[in-house]
């Protein structure tokens, strides 16, 4: 990731499931300017942890993400995070908010 991204991480949930327990965190992201300190848009990635009730503690737990525009689930170590993704969900919103006329 290029230095000029900042980014915004939250809690949002815990949830109790029949076999895991799944922590959910929220990341937001932009690019503040010195012309515009405060971005018009922002792009947002959400972490899953699982964390499982039946398998030995000492096993890995689960990770993914799915970007905001998107279902896909992303995995680390089976795909890797693009910076582009971030790019293109920012560039979609601001065309979007120039098309609509109040």
């Amino acid at each position: 990731m290029h230095e000029s991204w900042l980014h915004w991480s939250e809690y949002l949930h815990e949830e109790e499931l029949e076999y895991i327990v799944r922590y959910c965190y929220r990341v937001k992201w932009s690019i503040p300017t010195c012309r515009k300190p405060i971005p018009r848009a922002t792009a947002c990635v959400y972490f899953f942890i699982d964390i499982s009730k039946i398998k030995p503690a000492w096993l890995p737990v689960e990770v993914f993400f799915i970007l905001e525009s998107s279902k896909y689930i992303h995995r680390p170590g089976k795909s890797r995070f693009r910076e582009k993704w971030l790019k293109d969900v920012i560039e979609n919103k601001i065309i979007l908010m120039n098309g609509i006329t109040f």
